[in-house]
């Protein structure tokens, strides 16, 4: 009984012995160690490590792909991280990389990025460098190589204005889109679709969190999140069109060039473009502007000499001529003012109008003359005869009707019913393709002649609004300015029965496992005041011009009209300081009172619309219609408007 009693004190005293030994353990954890274990928990901290989406891949109409992803080695240099050994350290990154020093110091001094993000320099780069690098850190501070994925082009410069380009986030872009989780490292859409669609091709970045020590070991993953790839661009756009168009184009512009204007000096024909509209969707089949460019340089990075080509170049080769610059329509607006006239009672479908070799506004004290493109009287006509003859001085006494009614009625609502009925067609305003950087043009008016006048300190129009505005504005000369684009969709109008659709490119966006996500609406839901009978009408006198003493006769002598139906309208339109702008605007298709397609062609310094832009648009035809058998006009020399 002793010992039993002897042992449970033993035990008794081990048990005391064991929690005092705990409870200073306890309190050496909770007070002595607390500012080590407060180290170590800081050393140890969570990470999100995000991870890049593919971006979407966008598609032309038959379902082949123009821009896809490629994997790539990229080797960034962050300028702040460079030290004192910059100089140094972009002699030995010029070296292993054979991109030239000048190359890499202009892309680091880009003031359009922050000197904290990591700039690309190179892309697809060896693995031998990125050995090297990773090898060598201390002699390469600044520089990392990084796998990602970039833009490439399996058609390489085909629709580059209309595509677009994506590069690093600039800082102004940064400042926009970081609070919609943009890094200081994203790769963006900068221009054309890939920067319209931006939101949709980008997709959402994936993120791990992890658990990382002071020396960025990884300890523990928490979770991950896949990334999201973008979604797809379906198009309205055929790349066997485009390309055919574009190679239209630049054949013209070199046939321009071996005949001569009025001086005898031989044709510039420096850029031009083409629109080709789907007439009943609005629909961009097409659309080519030259001089053009290569996409994948903004992919390796724009060298010095590539830089200057795009920014320095008197032609602007990375301007879209379809959308962003404007210009007098010349005689392609008569099918549309001619409709005007009608419209507002100055004319008729059945009547007939003077066409002599000059005009001057009866009871106009100036005296001024307008004249047309020939000085011989060709008599009498309907409208339709002078569309197809493109005579002038009929539209010039139109625009003096609608002169005089602004004056009679210049302060009431109707008072400049030319313009109002201009913006009708949809001029003045930005059709809303889906493009970037659209211009609007111009509908001269007397308010805006008035503006004019006060900026220019009255040498513009010092007497205001005069008869010249609308006469001139009738013709497409003056200062009425649109874009091929605009003057595409009013042909359209007169195409389709009268429906003006917004022109688009993209057709439908697609998710990444290829069904659709959205389809973009076509927009056909704006109708232009013209009964079915006057757009028939000025269909009709639109294929005289393409017939036996139409002013397009030449460019389509012995063209199968009976398989495919053109009409349309040339136009030479007279410009300050530079040759005359070459103008043919059509619409085609198998049967004449539903053409298909609208085609605009426009060739800067190209001369008559006959002689060069007529037979440009023949080649686009032949691509629309390959099974036709048309042989073909290399093209032809007139003094037609």
């Amino acid at each position: 009984m002793e010992k039993a009693s002897s042992r449970l004190r033993v035990l008794a005293l081990l048990v005391a012995l064991m929690f005092v030994s705990l409870s200073t353990r306890l309190w050496f954890l909770q007070v002595l160690a607390t500012q080590r274990f407060e180290k170590e928990a800081r050393d140890n901290s969570a990470r999100l490590v995000y991870t890049d989406p593919l971006r979407g891949q966008i598609y032309d109409a038959e379902g082949r792909l123009l821009v896809v992803n490629q994997e790539s080695l990229e080797l960034r240099i962050t300028p702040d991280q460079l030290g004192d050994e910059g100089e140094a350290v972009v002699g030995r990154v010029a070296k292993l990389t054979d991109v030239p020093i000048a190359d890499i110091v202009s892309k680091l001094q880009d003031k359009r990025y922050l000197p904290t993000q990591a700039i690309p320099v190179a892309e697809f780069v060896p693995k031998e460098v990125d050995f090297y690098i990773h090898e060598h850190p201390t002699r390469f501070p600044g520089v990392e190589v990084e796998q990602t994925s970039v833009r490439s082009y399996p058609f390489g410069r085909l629709a580059a204005h209309v595509l677009g380009w994506t590069g690093l986030i600039d800082a102004e872009q940064y400042a926009a889109l970081q609070k919609e989780g943009y890094g200081p490292n994203d790769i963006v859409g900068t221009s054309g679709l890939e920067s319209v669609y931006e939101p949709y091709l980008r997709g959402e970045r994936g993120k791990q969190k992890l658990i990382v020590n002071a020396d960025g070991e990884t300890i523990q993953a928490l979770g991950t999140i896949p990334p999201t790839p973008g979604d797809d661009l379906a198009l309205a756009l055929d790349a066997r069109v485009q390309r055919l168009a574009e190679k239209a184009l630049a054949e013209g512009m070199v046939r321009a060039r071996a005949y001569h204007d009025q001086n005898g000096r031989p044709y510039q024909a420096n850029a031009g473009a083409v629109v080709v509209l789907d007439a009943n969707t609005g629909g961009v089949v097409a659309m080519v502007s030259n001089p053009g460019f290569d996409p994948s340089w903004y992919v390796h990075g724009l060298t010095p000499q590539q830089q200057k080509y795009l920014t320095k170049n008197a032609n602007a080769p990375s301007v879209n001529r379809a959308t962003q610059l404007t210009y007098q329509p010349g005689s392609t607006f008569k099918s549309i003012t001619g409709l005007t006239a009608i419209k507002e009672g100055f004319a008729t479908m059945s009547g007939y109008y003077p066409c002599e070799g000059t005009y001057t506004k009866p009871g106009d004290t100036s005296g001024t003359e307008f004249n047309n493109w020939t000085d011989a009287n060709l008599g009498s006509m309907t409208i339709s005869h002078a569309l197809v003859v493109s005579c002038d001085t009929v539209f010039d006494a139109f625009g003096a009707d609608f002169y005089d009614q602004y004056v009679q009625n210049s302060l009431g609502t109707h008072g400049d019913l030319l313009e109002r009925d201009l913006h009708d067609w949809g001029f003045e305003s930005p059709t809303g393709v889906d493009l970037p950087a659209e211009a609007t043009g111009l509908v001269p008016d007397p308010a805006w002649a008035e503006t004019a006048r006060a900026a220019d300190g009255s040498r513009l129009f010092p007497y205001g609004w005069v008869p010249g505005g609308d006469i001139l504005t009738m013709i497409g000369s003056g200062y009425v300015q649109v874009t091929p684009l605009q003057l595409a969709q009013a042909y359209a109008a007169i195409a389709n029965g009268g429906q003006l659709c917004r022109p688009h490119l993209v057709d439908q966006i697609l998710a990444p496992d290829g069904s659709p996500a959205k389809r973009v609406d076509s927009r056909c839901d704006r109708t232009i005041p013209y009964s079915p009978q006057e757009l028939g009408y000025v269909r009709g006198a639109l294929r005289g011009v393409v017939a036996t003493g139409g002013t397009a006769a030449c460019a389509f002598s012995g063209f199968p009209t009976s398989q495919v139906a053109v009409a349309g309208k040339t136009g030479t339109a007279e410009r300050t300081g530079f040759q005359d702008t070459s103008w043919f605007a059509s619409m085609v298709g198998p049967d004449p009172d539903h053409p298909q397609y609208v085609i605009v062609t426009m060739v800067e310094q190209g001369g008559f619309g006959g002689q060069t832009a007529a037979p440009i648009t023949r080649q686009v035809i032949d691509a629309l219609y390959p099974t036709i058998g048309d042989a073909g006009q290399p093209g032809c020399i007139s003094s037609d408007r």
